[in-house]
């Protein structure tokens, strides 16, 4: 038969890493990052695939915008110009 196994033992609870070595990994972290990858073509190549585009559809946006607000309010003004004149002349004429 089967022979029953006893439990085993709860493991030692992972000792924690004190706050002096937290500090310690994230500098060296840091330090390799910053000397071994190259962080300033990297954050160029950002710029250049992300924050151009960007500004270039904002800058786009607002030239239609600002056109569609002119054509919008000159158009308004036209309309109430015209309405103007014919009611000036249709007193007259009465």
């Amino acid at each position: 038969m089967a022979t029953k196994k006893a439990p085993a033992a709860p493991a030692a609870e992972a000792k924690q890493i004190p706050w002096w070595g937290k500090v310690l990994v994230g500098a060296l972290g840091v330090t390799l990052i910053a000397k071994y990858t190259p962080i300033l073509e990297i954050m160029t190549m950002f710029f250049y695939v992300v924050m151009i585009p960007m500004m270039l559809l904002a800058a786009v946006g607002l030239v239609s915008a600002g056109t569609l607000e002119a054509v919008s309010s000159g158009w308004t003004n036209t309309v109430q110009e015209i309405n103007r004149r014919v009611t000036e002349k249709v007193k007259a004429a009465a």
